[in-house]
């Protein structure tokens, strides 16, 4: 079975708002009448959130910390229904719809080699194999079959597909991102 080499965690290219923490889903709606909700996890592993103890919720621009009480993960759904203390009732609960849920970037297990998580290369350059250094990735979307990398090269926005075959490695320590792009790519971009 195929395996994707790149960990799905966060994709909202805001990555100077909160440098020490990662976006990792958002309040969908209220379930129930006792004030829990229905959460959206962008994750490739949702099981993973299935012990949290504490959420940050962004509000007023400012994370602001939250105990779990009870959190049951939809693996299938990339979702899970949230308890959190101090939200007892579906009127307060729906004060808090469409927030945005982080954990802090500590939370998470290192990566190695060819792995990485989407926040992490963020601003990295994209290094080609026969062009050499093109650009800063600036973003990274995911809401397509298969995620695609946007950088700025020669004041364009270039996009690539994130495929298996075209990466060659990741520099953590110089922050750059290697691949083998397609001939004739890169130019297609500069044409337009």
């Amino acid at each position: 079975m195929w395996q994707p080499f790149y960990i799905l965690v966060h994709y909202t290219m805001n990555i100077n708002s909160y440098p020490d923490y990662f976006h990792f889903g958002y309040i969908v709606r209220t379930h129930g009448v006792k004030g829990d909700f229905i959460v959206a996890l962008e994750s490739d592993s949702p099981d993973r959130y299935k012990s949290l103890k504490v959420v940050y919720l962004e509000i007023d621009e400012v994370l602001k910390e939250y105990n779990v009480k009870k959190i049951s993960i939809k693996e299938k759904e990339r979702s899970a229904y949230l308890h959190l203390e101090g939200i007892e009732d579906m009127t307060t609960a729906e004060n808090y719809l469409k927030f945005q849920l982080y954990l802090p970037l500590s939370s998470l297990p290192k990566l190695k080699g060819k792995k990485f998580y989407f926040h992490e290369v963020m601003g990295f350059t994209v290094v080609d194999k026969t062009l050499g250094a093109l650009g800063p990735i600036c973003s990274i979307f995911d809401r397509t079959i298969q995620p695609v990398i946007e950088f700025d090269y020669q004041e364009k926005k270039v996009l690539f597909p994130l495929h298996p075959d075209l990466l060659i490695k990741i520099d953590r320590e110089a922050k750059e991102f290697h691949v083998d792009l397609p001939e004739g790519l890169v130019e297609i971009y500069l044409e337009s």
